[in-house]
Protein backbone atom coordinates (compact mmCIF):
# COMPACT_ATOMS: atom_id res chain seq x y z
CA UNK A 1 0.00 0.00 0.00
CA UNK A 2 1.89 3.69 -0.87
CA UNK A 3 1.70 6.09 1.87
CA UNK A 4 2.04 9.72 2.01
CA UNK A 5 6.03 9.25 2.07
CA UNK A 6 5.57 7.59 -1.44
CA UNK A 7 4.19 10.78 -3.19
CA UNK A 8 5.05 13.96 -4.37
CA UNK A 9 3.13 16.84 -3.21
CA UNK A 10 -0.51 17.06 -5.15
CA UNK A 11 -0.81 13.21 -6.13
CA UNK A 12 -0.32 12.85 -2.29
CA UNK A 13 -3.17 16.28 -1.53
CA UNK A 14 -5.05 14.54 -3.93
CA UNK A 15 -5.13 11.27 -2.21
CA UNK A 16 -5.71 12.64 0.76
CA UNK A 17 -8.54 14.88 -0.32
CA UNK A 18 -10.18 11.46 -1.93
CA UNK A 19 -9.44 9.43 1.45
CA UNK A 20 -11.38 12.70 3.28
CA UNK A 21 -14.20 12.54 1.07
CA UNK A 22 -14.98 8.71 1.40
CA UNK A 23 -14.78 9.10 5.40
CA UNK A 24 -18.51 10.06 6.75
CA UNK A 25 -16.95 11.47 10.00
CA UNK A 26 -15.38 14.45 7.20
CA UNK A 27 -18.72 16.04 7.92
CA UNK A 28 -18.92 15.85 11.52
CA UNK A 29 -15.51 15.38 12.67
CA UNK A 30 -13.76 19.23 13.40
CA UNK A 31 -10.44 17.82 12.91
CA UNK A 32 -11.09 15.18 10.24
CA UNK A 33 -12.53 18.32 8.45
CA UNK A 34 -9.83 20.59 9.59
CA UNK A 35 -7.15 18.47 7.60
CA UNK A 36 -9.41 18.52 4.25
CA UNK A 37 -9.45 22.38 4.56
CA UNK A 38 -5.49 22.38 4.22
CA UNK A 39 -5.36 19.74 1.72
CA UNK A 40 -7.54 21.36 -0.39
CA UNK A 41 -6.47 24.73 0.51
CA UNK A 42 -2.73 23.56 -0.32
CA UNK A 43 -4.07 22.24 -3.85
CA UNK A 44 -5.55 25.98 -4.76
CA UNK A 45 -2.24 26.93 -3.43
CA UNK A 46 -3.55 29.37 -0.70
CA UNK A 47 -0.76 28.59 1.72
CA UNK A 48 -2.10 31.43 4.47
CA UNK A 49 -5.35 29.06 4.81
CA UNK A 50 -3.38 25.55 4.64
CA UNK A 51 -1.06 26.99 7.21
CA UNK A 52 -4.24 27.94 9.36
CA UNK A 53 -5.77 25.06 9.19
CA UNK A 54 -3.21 22.97 10.15
CA UNK A 55 -2.66 24.60 13.46
CA UNK A 56 -6.01 24.57 13.98
CA UNK A 57 -6.12 20.77 13.53
CA UNK A 58 -3.08 20.84 16.03
CA UNK A 59 -4.66 22.74 18.60
CA UNK A 60 -8.00 20.26 18.54
CA UNK A 61 -5.52 17.33 18.71
CA UNK A 62 -3.75 19.05 21.96
CA UNK A 63 -7.11 19.94 23.71
CA UNK A 64 -8.60 16.40 22.57
CA UNK A 65 -9.26 13.35 25.13
CA UNK A 66 -7.40 11.18 23.22
CA UNK A 67 -5.31 8.82 25.18
CA UNK A 68 -1.56 9.69 24.74
CA UNK A 69 -0.27 6.33 23.05
CA UNK A 70 1.56 6.21 20.01
CA UNK A 71 4.15 9.23 20.59
CA UNK A 72 1.94 11.06 17.44
CA UNK A 73 -0.78 12.89 18.09
CA UNK A 74 -2.66 12.75 15.05
CA UNK A 75 -2.07 8.85 14.92
CA UNK A 76 -3.24 9.02 18.45
CA UNK A 77 -6.55 11.02 17.71
CA UNK A 78 -7.43 8.06 15.21
CA UNK A 79 -6.71 5.65 17.49
CA UNK A 80 -9.31 7.51 19.84
CA UNK A 81 -11.53 7.37 16.70
CA UNK A 82 -10.94 3.82 16.02
CA UNK A 83 -11.53 2.35 19.45
CA UNK A 84 -12.97 4.62 21.86
CA UNK A 85 -15.55 5.87 20.08
CA UNK A 86 -19.32 5.19 20.74
CA UNK A 87 -20.25 4.78 17.01
CA UNK A 88 -23.11 2.92 15.58
CA UNK A 89 -20.43 -0.56 15.07
CA UNK A 90 -19.37 -0.24 18.29
CA UNK A 91 -22.79 -0.48 20.16
CA UNK A 92 -23.61 -2.92 17.97
CA UNK A 93 -21.00 -4.97 19.23
CA UNK A 94 -20.91 -4.39 22.58
CA UNK A 95 -24.78 -5.25 22.44
CA UNK A 96 -24.17 -8.82 20.44
CA UNK A 97 -25.88 -8.05 17.81
CA UNK A 98 -24.72 -8.60 13.78
CA UNK A 99 -25.86 -6.29 10.84
CA UNK A 100 -23.90 -7.07 8.03
CA UNK A 101 -24.48 -3.40 6.55
CA UNK A 102 -22.80 -1.54 9.88
CA UNK A 103 -20.13 -4.15 9.59
CA UNK A 104 -19.06 -3.24 5.94
CA UNK A 105 -19.39 0.46 6.30
CA UNK A 106 -17.28 0.15 9.66
CA UNK A 107 -14.54 -1.61 7.57
CA UNK A 108 -14.27 0.63 5.25
CA UNK A 109 -14.21 3.53 7.45
CA UNK A 110 -11.49 2.00 9.55
CA UNK A 111 -9.22 1.34 6.39
CA UNK A 112 -9.74 5.11 5.89
CA UNK A 113 -8.49 5.94 9.05
CA UNK A 114 -5.05 3.45 9.13
CA UNK A 115 -4.42 5.33 5.45
CA UNK A 116 -5.10 8.76 7.38
CA UNK A 117 -3.05 7.63 10.37
CA UNK A 118 0.43 7.38 7.82
CA UNK A 119 -0.06 11.44 7.16
CA UNK A 120 3.01 12.93 9.40
CA UNK A 121 3.77 16.57 9.87
CA UNK A 122 6.80 16.43 8.39
CA UNK A 123 4.69 15.55 5.15
CA UNK A 124 2.60 18.66 5.30
CA UNK A 125 6.05 20.74 5.69
CA UNK A 126 7.07 18.94 2.49
CA UNK A 127 3.20 19.88 0.70
CA UNK A 128 4.03 23.63 1.47
CA UNK A 129 7.54 23.87 0.54
CA UNK A 130 6.45 21.95 -3.23
CA UNK A 131 3.04 24.47 -2.96
CA UNK A 132 5.70 27.46 -2.73
CA UNK A 133 8.29 26.33 -5.52
CA UNK A 134 5.23 26.01 -7.74
CA UNK A 135 4.15 29.70 -6.81
CA UNK A 136 7.63 31.22 -7.35
CA UNK A 137 7.24 29.28 -11.30
CA UNK A 138 3.43 31.02 -11.80
CA UNK A 139 3.86 33.20 -14.75
CA UNK A 140 2.86 36.55 -15.07
CA UNK A 141 -0.95 37.00 -14.38
CA UNK A 142 -1.07 41.01 -16.03
CA UNK A 143 -2.76 41.85 -19.18
CA UNK A 144 -1.50 40.45 -22.43
CA UNK A 145 -0.87 42.01 -25.77
CA UNK A 146 -4.79 41.68 -27.22
CA UNK A 147 -6.03 42.95 -24.26
CA UNK A 148 -3.57 45.36 -23.81
CA UNK A 149 -4.08 46.69 -27.24
CA UNK A 150 -7.69 46.74 -26.95
CA UNK A 151 -7.93 48.90 -24.14
CA UNK A 152 -5.27 51.20 -25.92
CA UNK A 153 -7.60 51.63 -28.68
CA UNK A 154 -10.96 51.95 -26.88
CA UNK A 155 -8.96 55.09 -25.01
CA UNK A 156 -8.24 56.52 -28.15
CA UNK A 157 -4.23 56.14 -28.17
CA UNK A 158 -2.31 53.95 -30.55
CA UNK A 159 -1.99 50.27 -29.81
CA UNK A 160 1.36 49.33 -27.85
CA UNK A 161 3.39 47.39 -29.71
CA UNK A 162 4.03 43.11 -29.08
CA UNK A 163 6.86 42.37 -27.29
CA UNK A 164 8.79 40.25 -29.04
CA UNK A 165 7.75 36.43 -28.20
CA UNK A 166 11.64 35.96 -27.85
CA UNK A 167 11.67 38.34 -24.98
CA UNK A 168 8.77 37.08 -22.70
CA UNK A 169 7.90 38.90 -19.48
CA UNK A 170 9.67 37.36 -16.10
CA UNK A 171 7.55 35.72 -14.10
CA UNK A 172 6.18 37.70 -10.86
CA UNK A 173 6.92 35.81 -7.66
CA UNK A 174 4.05 35.08 -5.30
CA UNK A 175 4.40 37.13 -1.75
CA UNK A 176 3.72 33.67 -0.25
CA UNK A 177 6.53 31.60 -2.25
CA UNK A 178 9.18 32.87 0.17
CA UNK A 179 7.36 32.93 3.67
CA UNK A 180 8.86 31.18 6.16
CA UNK A 181 5.91 29.31 7.10
CA UNK A 182 6.55 26.55 10.46
CA UNK A 183 4.56 23.50 11.61
CA UNK A 184 4.23 22.38 15.25
CA UNK A 185 5.59 18.98 14.81
CA UNK A 186 3.11 16.33 16.18
CA UNK A 187 5.31 14.00 16.98
CA UNK A 188 6.25 14.04 21.04
CA UNK A 189 7.91 10.78 21.95
CA UNK A 190 7.88 7.10 22.32
CA UNK A 191 4.67 4.81 22.19
CA UNK A 192 3.75 3.75 25.65
CA UNK A 193 0.74 3.77 28.12
CA UNK A 194 1.58 6.72 30.34
CA UNK A 195 -1.93 6.15 32.40
CA UNK A 196 -3.81 3.37 33.56
CA UNK A 197 -7.15 2.07 32.46
CA UNK A 198 -9.57 -0.14 33.24
CA UNK A 199 -9.30 -2.49 30.24
CA UNK A 200 -5.37 -1.77 29.47
CA UNK A 201 -4.26 -5.45 29.31
CA UNK A 202 -6.54 -5.90 25.94
CA UNK A 203 -6.60 -2.11 24.85
CA UNK A 204 -2.59 -2.45 24.26
CA UNK A 205 -3.13 -5.70 22.56
CA UNK A 206 -5.50 -3.60 19.90
CA UNK A 207 -3.58 -0.40 19.56
CA UNK A 208 -0.26 -2.52 18.74
CA UNK A 209 -2.21 -4.69 15.94
CA UNK A 210 -3.28 -1.59 14.25
CA UNK A 211 -0.43 0.58 14.46
CA UNK A 212 1.43 -2.37 13.02
CA UNK A 213 -1.35 -3.70 10.64
CA UNK A 214 -1.04 -2.77 6.83
CA UNK A 215 -4.78 -2.06 6.88
CA UNK A 216 -6.94 -1.37 9.52
CA UNK A 217 -10.12 -2.75 7.97
CA UNK A 218 -8.40 -6.34 8.61
CA UNK A 219 -9.09 -5.86 12.15
CA UNK A 220 -12.79 -4.84 12.12
CA UNK A 221 -13.48 -8.42 13.25
CA UNK A 222 -10.91 -7.93 16.16
CA UNK A 223 -12.50 -4.80 17.17
CA UNK A 224 -16.26 -6.64 17.02
CA UNK A 225 -14.63 -9.10 19.33
CA UNK A 226 -13.14 -6.71 21.69
CA UNK A 227 -16.28 -4.26 21.83
CA UNK A 228 -18.16 -7.30 22.65
CA UNK A 229 -16.13 -8.24 25.09
CA UNK A 230 -15.17 -5.15 26.84
CA UNK A 231 -17.89 -2.60 26.13
CA UNK A 232 -17.73 0.83 24.89
CA UNK A 233 -16.27 4.41 25.59
CA UNK A 234 -15.64 5.34 28.82
CA UNK A 235 -16.09 1.98 30.22
CA UNK A 236 -13.26 1.03 28.61
CA UNK A 237 -11.55 3.51 30.94
CA UNK A 238 -13.08 3.91 34.65
CA UNK A 239 -14.41 0.97 36.47
CA UNK A 240 -16.80 3.29 38.94
CA UNK A 241 -18.91 6.73 37.45
CA UNK A 242 -21.65 8.55 39.42
CA UNK A 243 -24.63 9.63 37.11
CA UNK A 244 -24.61 13.67 36.96
CA UNK A 245 -27.43 15.95 34.93
CA UNK A 246 -27.96 12.74 32.38
CA UNK A 247 -23.87 12.22 32.54
CA UNK A 248 -21.44 9.77 33.26
CA UNK A 249 -18.82 10.99 35.18
CA UNK A 250 -15.77 8.55 36.43
CA UNK A 251 -15.31 8.91 40.27
CA UNK A 252 -12.32 10.05 42.10
CA UNK A 253 -10.14 8.08 42.98
CA UNK A 254 -10.17 8.92 46.94
CA UNK A 255 -13.86 7.51 47.01
CA UNK A 256 -12.54 4.01 46.45
CA UNK A 257 -10.61 3.50 49.24
CA UNK A 258 -10.82 0.21 50.44
CA UNK A 259 -12.42 -1.07 53.62
CA UNK A 260 -10.49 -2.67 56.30
CA UNK A 261 -12.35 -5.88 57.48
CA UNK A 262 -13.76 -5.77 60.96
CA UNK A 263 -15.42 -7.55 62.89
CA UNK A 264 -18.36 -4.80 62.98
CA UNK A 265 -20.85 -5.19 60.70
CA UNK A 266 -19.26 -8.44 59.34
CA UNK A 267 -22.45 -10.54 59.25
CA UNK A 268 -23.48 -7.81 56.40
CA UNK A 269 -20.12 -7.34 54.57
CA UNK A 270 -20.32 -10.76 53.66
CA UNK A 271 -23.79 -11.00 52.83
CA UNK A 272 -23.34 -8.45 50.52
CA UNK A 273 -20.56 -9.84 49.19
CA UNK A 274 -21.80 -13.19 48.69
CA UNK A 275 -25.03 -11.53 46.98
CA UNK A 276 -22.82 -10.14 44.33
CA UNK A 277 -20.97 -12.81 44.03
CA UNK A 278 -23.81 -14.53 42.80
CA UNK A 279 -24.71 -11.28 40.49
CA UNK A 280 -21.62 -11.75 38.63
CA UNK A 281 -21.36 -15.54 38.25
CA UNK A 282 -25.20 -14.50 36.49
CA UNK A 283 -26.93 -16.42 39.40
CA UNK A 284 -29.89 -15.49 41.33
CA UNK A 285 -29.25 -12.16 43.14
CA UNK A 286 -31.54 -9.75 44.94
CA UNK A 287 -31.40 -5.73 44.98
CA UNK A 288 -30.15 -4.71 48.68
CA UNK A 289 -30.99 -1.58 50.63
CA UNK A 290 -28.47 -0.94 53.20
CA UNK A 291 -30.07 1.22 55.91
CA UNK A 292 -29.19 2.92 59.55
CA UNK A 293 -27.74 5.94 60.13
CA UNK A 294 -25.07 8.74 58.69
CA UNK A 295 -21.61 7.77 58.98
CA UNK A 296 -22.09 4.04 59.47
CA UNK A 297 -20.30 3.02 56.34
CA UNK A 298 -23.42 1.98 53.87
CA UNK A 299 -22.17 3.56 50.84
CA UNK A 300 -18.42 2.94 51.78
CA UNK A 301 -18.96 -1.04 52.07
CA UNK A 302 -21.23 -1.03 48.52
CA UNK A 303 -18.06 1.36 46.58
CA UNK A 304 -15.59 -1.05 48.85
CA UNK A 305 -16.73 -4.03 46.61
CA UNK A 306 -14.92 -2.89 42.58
CA UNK A 307 -11.83 -3.89 45.18
CA UNK A 308 -13.24 -7.23 45.35
CA UNK A 309 -14.74 -7.81 41.66
CA UNK A 310 -12.56 -6.35 39.68
CA UNK A 311 -14.28 -7.29 36.45
CA UNK A 312 -17.45 -5.34 38.26
CA UNK A 313 -18.86 -2.06 37.36
CA UNK A 314 -20.65 0.60 39.72
CA UNK A 315 -22.55 3.38 38.95
CA UNK A 316 -23.27 5.76 42.17
CA UNK A 317 -26.85 7.64 41.66
CA UNK A 318 -27.62 10.41 44.05
CA UNK A 319 -31.01 11.48 45.57
CA UNK A 320 -33.64 13.21 43.42
CA UNK A 321 -32.52 11.60 39.87
CA UNK A 322 -34.96 11.83 37.52
CA UNK A 323 -37.13 9.12 36.33
CA UNK A 324 -35.66 9.86 32.92
CA UNK A 325 -31.83 9.75 33.74
CA UNK A 326 -32.58 6.93 35.24
CA UNK A 327 -34.09 5.00 32.51
CA UNK A 328 -31.28 6.60 29.64
CA UNK A 329 -28.94 5.32 31.93
CA UNK A 330 -30.66 1.28 32.45
CA UNK A 331 -30.73 1.66 28.46
CA UNK A 332 -27.78 2.88 28.14
CA UNK A 333 -26.08 -0.11 30.98
CA UNK A 334 -28.09 -2.93 29.09
CA UNK A 335 -26.43 -2.52 25.58
CA UNK A 336 -23.08 -3.23 27.36
CA UNK A 337 -21.40 -6.92 28.19
CA UNK A 338 -20.20 -5.65 31.44
CA UNK A 339 -22.41 -6.01 34.75
CA UNK A 340 -23.41 -2.50 36.15
CA UNK A 341 -23.91 -2.19 40.53
CA UNK A 342 -26.43 0.99 40.40
CA UNK A 343 -25.85 2.30 43.72
CA UNK A 344 -28.70 4.78 44.97
CA UNK A 345 -27.10 6.90 47.32
CA UNK A 346 -29.05 8.70 50.34
CA UNK A 347 -32.04 7.92 48.66
CA UNK A 348 -35.41 8.93 49.60
CA UNK A 349 -38.98 6.67 50.37
CA UNK A 350 -39.65 8.15 46.93
CA UNK A 351 -37.33 7.88 45.13
CA UNK A 352 -36.70 4.04 45.40
CA UNK A 353 -40.34 3.54 45.34
CA UNK A 354 -40.23 5.66 41.88
CA UNK A 355 -37.60 3.19 40.98
CA UNK A 356 -39.41 0.03 41.70
CA UNK A 357 -41.89 1.64 39.60
CA UNK A 358 -39.46 1.90 36.64
CA UNK A 359 -38.53 -1.34 36.59
CA UNK A 360 -42.31 -2.94 37.38
CA UNK A 361 -40.49 -4.53 40.44
CA UNK A 362 -37.98 -6.15 38.79
CA UNK A 363 -39.53 -7.08 35.85
CA UNK A 364 -37.56 -4.90 33.38
CA UNK A 365 -34.61 -4.73 35.13
CA UNK A 366 -31.90 -5.60 32.95
CA UNK A 367 -29.91 -8.62 33.24
CA UNK A 368 -26.73 -7.24 34.10
CA UNK A 369 -27.69 -4.64 36.43
CA UNK A 370 -27.93 -4.99 40.43
CA UNK A 371 -29.22 -2.53 42.70
CA UNK A 372 -28.27 -1.56 45.73
CA UNK A 373 -29.63 1.60 48.19
CA UNK A 374 -28.40 2.94 51.42
CA UNK A 375 -31.13 4.66 52.91
CA UNK A 376 -31.46 6.23 57.00
CA UNK A 377 -35.14 4.28 57.70
CA UNK A 378 -36.00 0.38 57.40
CA UNK A 379 -37.71 1.20 54.02
CA UNK A 380 -39.56 -1.51 52.23
CA UNK A 381 -39.81 -0.62 48.89
CA UNK A 382 -40.67 -4.34 46.61
CA UNK A 383 -37.65 -3.98 44.54
CA UNK A 384 -35.16 -4.33 47.23
CA UNK A 385 -35.63 -7.54 48.94
CA UNK A 386 -32.54 -8.12 50.55
CA UNK A 387 -32.25 -5.65 53.35
CA UNK A 388 -28.68 -5.14 55.55
CA UNK A 389 -28.81 -3.19 58.79
CA UNK A 390 -26.10 -0.88 59.66
CA UNK A 391 -26.72 0.56 63.51
CA UNK A 392 -24.92 3.18 65.18
CA UNK A 393 -22.17 1.01 67.43
CA UNK A 394 -22.37 0.97 70.98
CA UNK A 395 -18.87 2.22 72.61
CA UNK A 396 -17.38 -1.08 73.48
CA UNK A 397 -17.98 -1.64 69.66
CA UNK A 398 -16.58 1.37 68.51
CA UNK A 399 -13.68 0.72 70.92
CA UNK A 400 -13.41 -2.69 69.64
CA UNK A 401 -13.61 -1.10 66.14
CA UNK A 402 -10.78 1.76 66.30
CA UNK A 403 -7.98 -1.15 67.74
CA UNK A 404 -8.92 -3.43 65.17
CA UNK A 405 -8.37 -0.41 62.09
CA UNK A 406 -4.62 0.23 64.55
CA UNK A 407 -3.47 -3.27 64.04
CA UNK A 408 -4.69 -3.38 60.64
CA UNK A 409 -2.04 -0.84 59.98
CA UNK A 410 0.91 -3.05 61.64
CA UNK A 411 0.42 -1.12 64.70
CA UNK A 412 0.32 -2.64 68.43
CA UNK A 413 -2.19 -0.22 70.28
CA UNK A 414 -2.44 0.85 73.81
CA UNK A 415 -5.86 -1.14 74.73
CA UNK A 416 -6.16 1.87 77.85
CA UNK A 417 -4.87 4.70 75.58
CA UNK A 418 -7.47 3.53 72.98
CA UNK A 419 -10.47 3.28 75.21
CA UNK A 420 -9.77 6.94 76.63
CA UNK A 421 -9.84 8.32 73.64
CA UNK A 422 -13.07 6.93 72.18
CA UNK A 423 -14.25 7.75 75.66
CA UNK A 424 -13.17 11.36 74.97
CA UNK A 425 -14.64 11.41 71.19
CA UNK A 426 -17.83 10.49 72.28
CA UNK A 427 -17.84 13.52 74.66
CA UNK A 428 -16.28 16.11 72.40
CA UNK A 429 -18.85 14.54 69.59
CA UNK A 430 -21.77 14.72 71.80
CA UNK A 431 -23.08 12.44 68.84
CA UNK A 432 -23.71 9.47 67.75
CA UNK A 433 -20.19 7.04 67.54
CA UNK A 434 -20.28 5.96 63.51
CA UNK A 435 -17.51 4.29 61.51
CA UNK A 436 -16.10 7.12 59.81
CA UNK A 437 -15.35 8.45 63.53
CA UNK A 438 -13.64 5.40 64.14
CA UNK A 439 -11.56 5.60 61.12
CA UNK A 440 -10.97 9.13 62.09
CA UNK A 441 -9.69 8.15 65.61
CA UNK A 442 -7.58 5.63 63.95
CA UNK A 443 -5.84 7.99 61.94
CA UNK A 444 -5.14 10.85 64.36
CA UNK A 445 -3.67 7.44 66.55
CA UNK A 446 -1.43 5.96 64.19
Amino acid sequence: MRTFQDMRGEEALTYGVSLLCRSTLAGEDPAIGGLLRMFLSLLERDLPAAVRAYHDVTALLIKSQARRVSGDLWVDYLLHLAVHGEYPFARMAAAGRVEEALQVHFKEELSLLGALSRLRSQDVARFTREAQQALSLRPHTGKDAISAAATALWGGNSAPSRPREEEPEPPAPSPFSRAPFAFTPWHYGEPGLPDSFAADEALEEVYLRLLSAGDWGDLAQDLYNFFASYGTGPFLAHRAFRLEEGRLLPLPAAALAPLVPTSLYEGERVALMENTIRFMRGEKAQNGLLYGGRGTGKTAHVLTLLHELPEARLVLVSRGASPQALRALLERLQGQPLRFLVLLDDGAEKDLYSLSALVCGGRLQPENVLFYATAQEALAPPLFTLRLAFPYPSLSDFTRLVRELVEAAGLRPDPQAIHAACVDYQVDARDRLTFQGAEMLAEAYK
